[in-house]
């Protein structure tokens, strides 16, 4: 028998969470198309990373797909950017392009020269660095009535937006503030951010935008988005600035900010702190995320406490509801480890600009 290894064999995201939950649950013999990292059972059985049935690609597709819908960092991550290691990481080659003012692009160098002028004066070497990308496991868990599955689909569509959505904010979340450490790097704590200090203490005005707006890749117009704190938008609406440009630099209907997008987000750091504000471009290869697999499996097993419960191994049977964990392996991180010194110009040029506190 030919199975689709894009799908599975399954017609449906609903009918492969069927099979894993009945499989997990101990309801017959599990279906043979399922790949169980662990004897079906209790969840305790399925803990580790290779814990719980592998998600097909098809299916593990269409909760990502809900991940990236209104997500901000991965739907904006260059296609080429996302890489599928096949082990525990990848290594990523870059240039290394700190300073453009005597060379571009890691050091390759070049010289205009006559028709039969010299031209191996102008060779280099250049500088190449790596970037490694170590994968790191995400638990998501929720409890799911059992009545859903008899629909299939409503079964598939209700799983996929539950953990869909959820994977969308906890990335996003750790794609911005991540520590790096059993975690993805965010690019506030990167050494590529290009921090710009703000002129009054827990407030934005509209020397601090222009001061971050001239310290973004020219490349990067194109491409970039302001992110914000909610507390934000007040600050730029009541700001002090020239009326005829102030009036044009902010568009409220549209969401720009001097043509750029910009998107309120609780995932910005508090008012007034480092990070209320970014200026960044996901895009061009400047984040990378790694993605190694996801895995799924259900019990009704699970240590839940309840005030009116003596035992944590009952809940599911009472309420009818199958208890679901999701696993995912990822990474990310920036592409570069410092802001770029340009061909001309004063200030050094990034693709993550930060408005951080007073000096």
């Amino acid at each position: 028998m030919n199975i689709d290894p894009k799908t599975g064999g399954f017609k449906s995201l609903g009918e492969f969470l069927v099979k894993v939950r009945k499989a997990y649950l101990g309801e017959g013999t599990p279906d043979s198309r399922l790949v169980l990292g662990k004897t079906a059972g209790h969840m305790e059985e399925a803990t580790d990373s290779q814990g719980g049935a592998l998600v097909p690609e098809q299916w593990a597709k269409e909760i990502y797909h809900a991940a990236i819908e209104n997500s901000i960092v991965r739907s904006r991550v260059a296609k080429g950017a996302i890489f599928k290691p096949k082990g525990d990481s990848i290594t990523v080659r870059r240039l290394i392009d700190a300073d453009r003012s005597s060379n571009i692009f890691g050091g390759i160098t070049f010289k205009w020269t006559e028709e039969r002028g010299n031209k191996f004066d102008a060779i280099s070497k250049p500088a190449v660095g790596a970037v490694e990308l170590n994968v790191h496991k995400l638990v998501g868990s929720c409890f799911v009535s059992n009545e859903l599955e008899n629909d299939h689909g409503k079964y598939g569509d209700f799983m996929k937006l539950a953990f869909g959505q959820a994977i969308r904010f906890i990335e996003d979340d750790a794609f911005i503030n991540g520590t790096g450490g059993g975690m993805p790097l965010g690019i506030l704590q990167a050494g590529c951010r290009t921090q710009v200090t703000r002129n009054a203490v827990g407030y934005v005005n509209w020397a601090d935008i222009s001061n971050m707006a001239k310290q973004l890749l020219p490349r990067s117009w194109e491409s970039a988005v302001w992110l914000l704190n909610p507390d934000v938008i007040s600050e730029l609406f009541e700001a002090t600035s020239p009326a005829a440009n102030q009036a044009t630099a902010l568009d409220l209907s549209n969401r720009t900010l001097w043509g750029i997008p910009f998107i309120p987000t609780e995932k910005c750091q508090a008012m007034g702190t480092e990070g209320d504000i970014i200026l960044a471009d996901f895009d061009h290869g400047h984040y990378l995320i790694a993605d190694k697999e996801m895995r799924i499996s259900a019990s009704r097993h699970v240590n839940y406490e309840h005030t009116l419960l003596q035992t944590t191994e009952t809940y599911g049977f009472i309420t009818d509801e199958t208890f679901w964990k999701i696993v995912l392996r990822t990474d990310g991180q920036p592409l570069l480890s410092a802001d770029i010194a340009p061909k001309r110009g004063a200030n050094d040029l990034g693709m993550f600009i930060v408005l951080k506190t007073t000096s």
